[in-house]
């Protein structure tokens, strides 16, 4: 079994020759690999076109040219480098995960806490002109040796530095998104050291195919497969359970920043504060029939009827209800099972 790992490792370079492929794995030659696992290799083809932004043009080509010295430099060919979106689509393919990606403070607020904080001033942020963003984002990246490793990378920037010579409506469009635009370079400088991918590649070298490779578990083995049933139908059950049901309370924070921060609270269902019920309704009166004569025309000298529930009512009472209720004359006791209607 032993030698037929060995021969499934060592067959990475014979399968993929760096002469036809970019190998994106950090060891070509495995001594030994479990029999619960197994290998995956997957190719990944990048679209040399700027057009499908996969790749940027990172340095121009130059000709041959002669300084002032008089040495003569050769000429140099343009280079490219992977855009986030060429990035992501490796990252997919290596099994690589995302286990956190947050803002964190940036240097120059942790010096003016430093300094705050020493001299017991309280740290008010927010009322000073600084900008600047810092980010952190957290990945998982699987090995063939069966492990998991953490890789965590930070992108900080400092707008002065980066806005000097923009023009006005250029600063404020980078503004509106330099907190996203940390994000992404975190995450791209994360996976660069994941992969081990080159900071810039000639446009033949994307021509050929990018190679990545992770363990998976192997199903051909009867203990690995029960396990995985188990835990898959394990899964259904905590889906389709009857466990009481949980909220998630989302708190999005749209600062000027431009950055979203969701934050999740799981509360249980017999936690939650009881709604508030609305009032109950007054047991509706039965409604009497007016007495024939004087009650059906509604009027009686000094008084009127109501007409709902045909209760004698006083001329201010009826003048009342007519001036609130549409012209209809109700007794007290009828407006206010009214007023609750509405």
């Amino acid at each position: 079994m032993n030698e037929q790992n060995n021969h499934a490792a060592l067959t990475i370079a014979q399968q993929y020759p760096p002469t036809q492929y970019n190998l994106l794995v950090p060891m070509q030659t495995v001594t030994e690999i479990a029999d619960i696992q197994k290998p995956v290799m997957n190719s990944v083809s990048i679209s040399t076109s700027l057009n499908d932004g996969e790749i940027y043009e990172m340095e121009k080509a130059k000709d041959e040219w002669r300084d002032s010295k008089g040495y003569v430099h050769k000429a140099t060919p343009a280079k490219y480098a992977l855009t986030k979106k060429g990035l992501t689509k490796l990252m997919r393919a290596a099994g690589i995960k995302i286990l956190s990606s947050r803002p964190v403070v940036p240097s120059t607020c942790q010096k003016c806490a430093e300094v705050n904080r020493s001299i017991g001033k309280p740290i008010r942020c927010g009322g000073c002109p600084n900008k600047d963003v810092k980010h952190e984002v957290r990945i998982s990246v699987p090995q063939l040796t069966g492990e998991n490793v953490t890789i965590v990378a930070h992108k900080e920037i400092a707008v002065e530095d980066v806005t000097a010579g923009m023009t006005e409506k250029q600063r404020a469009e980078f503004m509106k998104f330099r907190s996203e635009m940390c994000e992404s370079k975190a995450l791209n400088r994360a996976l660069r050291t994941a992969m081990q991918i080159k900071s810039s590649y000639l446009i033949e070298e994307f021509k050929k195919p990018f190679v990545v490779a992770y363990l998976v578990p192997n199903l051909d083995n009867p203990a690995v497969r029960e396990e995985a049933v188990k835990s898959m139908f394990g899964a259904a059950n905590e889906l389709y359970s009857s466990r009481p049901k949980t909220s998630h309370t989302v708190y999005v924070d749209d600062d000027d920043d431009g950055y979203v921060q969701p934050d999740f609270e799981v509360v249980p269902e017999q936690e939650q504060p009881q709604q508030e019920r609305p009032p109950e309704r007054p047991a509706q009166r039965p409604r009497q029939q007016p007495a024939p004569s004087n009650r059906q025309q509604g009027q009686n000298g000094d008084s009127e009827f109501c007409a709902d529930c045909g209760k004698q009512v006083g001329l201010d009472v009826a003048e009342y209800s007519r001036k609130h209720f549409g012209g209809v004359a109700y007794c007290r006791d009828c407006q206010r099972n009214h007023t609750w209607r509405k």
